[in-house]
């Protein structure tokens, strides 16, 4: 059994050797292959193994393609490509257009997102509908595709105008948008010492009903306690200096924030879409606006705490 474990030992070390000499060797061949003088080296011309010429040749070439898509994937942010429906009813013979759209934040991608188009019929050849996609909810998609890729005219006889290119480019910035918000969102979080993640719903779902409501039945005396502690933290979290942040909630939109002080103050914010803090109403305690603190709020949402903190 030993020698078994042994010679196991060896074929997976050995695998892995392997494994990794291919990567190696993938990685010298993309590097050889994307320099920038190979192409016109490899231009027609008499050589001793005319089959090797065209090999290489043909290599150089599909690499280029990959290093110009990559290129734009980085750049642009939205490239296009084809797939193959493989339902044998789909419409269209299966022929389907993809949008990728990738986000990169801070010099980091950070989400890909995809959305398939297809015909209804051969007959409109230029009008698509969305088959797929990869969007989230809290994203308009459907509102970009209504006036970007409209599906009729009042005029039935005439195709609809639709821009695939302008409803890629309104897309990609609302969930650039999105992703610049969350950042500023968790930022915020960091800023003011909250932790940003939320307790499980498996812990609120575990909780003992029955527990609960036996809570109602303690003595007089232990619930006056608890009142006259509780009192004494609010009073003191009021008239102290020891007022904080207690927690930063947001929609999945990221377009409305919950702001909560410990000494119960709160704070709602509207956040336009290019992270413009548009409309803020701040409440005290006893349920007074506090006027000076909505104004500050006011701005950019970076920065949003040291405001609300002078």
């Amino acid at each position: 059994m030993a020698e078994m474990e042994i010679l196991d030992a060896d074929i997976t070390r050995i695998r892995a050797k392997i494994a990794a000499l291919h990567a190696h060797r993938a990685n010298l061949s993309t590097i050889l292959l994307s320099q920038p003088h190979l192409p016109s080296r490899l231009q027609p011309r008499p050589v001793l193994h005319e089959g090797n010429h065209r090999d290489a040749a043909a290599r150089a070439e599909v690499q280029l393609k990959r290093n110009t898509e990559n290129v734009y994937r980085a750049c642009a942010g939205i490239t296009s490509f084809k797939v193959k429906d493989p339902d044998p009813y789909a419409v269209d013979n299966g022929n389907v257009l993809g949008v990728r759209i990738e986000v990169s934040i801070g010099g980091r991608f950070i989400e890909t997102y995809s959305v398939l188009f297809n015909r209804q019929d051969t007959q409109s050849k230029h009008v698509l509908k969305i088959h797929k996609h990869t969007i989230p909810p809290c994203i308009p998609l459907q509102q970009l595709a209504n006036k970007w890729l409209p599906m009729s005219t009042k005029d039935a006889g005439v195709a609809p105008e639709q821009n695939l290119v302008r409803f890629g480019k309104s897309l990609r910035k609302e969930l650039v948008s999105w992703h610049l918000r969350l950042a500023a969102i968790r930022t915020l979080r960091a800023e003011a010492g909250v932790d940003e993640k939320p307790k499980p719903a498996t812990e609120e779902a575990q909780k003992p009903v029955i527990g609960i409501v036996l809570n109602a039945f303690v003595s007089d005396d232990e619930s006056e306690e608890e009142d006259e502690d509780a009192g004494e933290d609010t009073v003191q979290s009021r008239h102290g200096g020891s007022i904080r942040i207690a927690s930063i909630e947001a929609d999945a939109a990221a377009r409305e924030v919950l702001i909560t002080w410990t000494n119960q103050r709160i704070g709602v914010i509207k956040v336009a879409k290019d992270g413009t803090v548009e409309k803020a109403v701040v409440r005290g305690a006893d349920g007074t606006a506090q006027s000076a603190m909505s104004r500050a709020a006011l701005g950019r949402i970076e920065g949003l705490v040291q405001r609300l903190a002078a």
